[in-house]
């Protein structure tokens, strides 16, 4: 991968990864809690195409709630988000991003203590290759209310579902032995 931001002259980012691009209301700053309504857009034009800020969200385009995830990551300079996509009248949205199964659950990880971009990433990587469940990963730039945040590492909510951890629902006496642990 190689990795390219561009500040224009416009005030357009410039980017060969996928850009993630959030506007809050007033360009508020983002609480820890609880999530806030904002506008996100998902820009991927694929590989050797460039990404721009201004271009329509073409991955993604809609509403979100988002807050600051996290205890001691949050209180870095580059912060965690957690967020979840949502219709026009709030209610959860499920669709895929950048590859990764339908959800509306999702996190943008901050790289502040990983300067290789790689540890969680790669780590999901070697996981799932040995037929295990990890969250999947996609690498973007992050750009919030015109800021330049960063390289995130955008990843999948860990949590039972059909696409993620495709477990069974417990019935209230699945409370011990083999009924519990399987």
């Amino acid at each position: 991968l190689a990795w390219i931001i561009v500040a224009e002259g416009s005030g357009q980012f410039s980017s060969d990864i996928p850009l993630v691009v959030i506007e809050t209301p007033g360009r508020i700053a983002i609480p820890d809690e609880p999530k806030i309504r904002a506008h996100m857009k998902i820009i991927d034009h694929g590989p050797g195409n460039l990404n721009r800020s201004g271009d329509t969200g073409n991955i993604y385009d809609g509403v979100v709630g988002i807050e600051i995830r996290g205890k001691y990551s949050a209180s870095l300079p580059q912060k965690p988000f957690g967020f979840e996509k949502r219709d026009s009248e709030g209610e959860n949205l499920n669709v895929s991003l950048l590859g990764m199964p339908e959800e509306n659950d999702w996190i943008l990880l901050a790289n502040y203590n990983d300067k290789s971009f790689l540890r969680n990433s790669l780590a999901g990587y070697i996981f799932r290759e040995m037929g295990h469940y990890a969250p999947r990963t996609a690498h973007v730039e992050v750009i919030l209310n015109g800021s330049y945040e960063g390289i995130y590492v955008l990843t999948e909510r860990i949590k039972r579902d059909k696409g993620r951890v495709d477990i069974a629902t417990l019935n209230p006496d699945e409370n011990s032995g083999d009924d519990l642990t399987g």
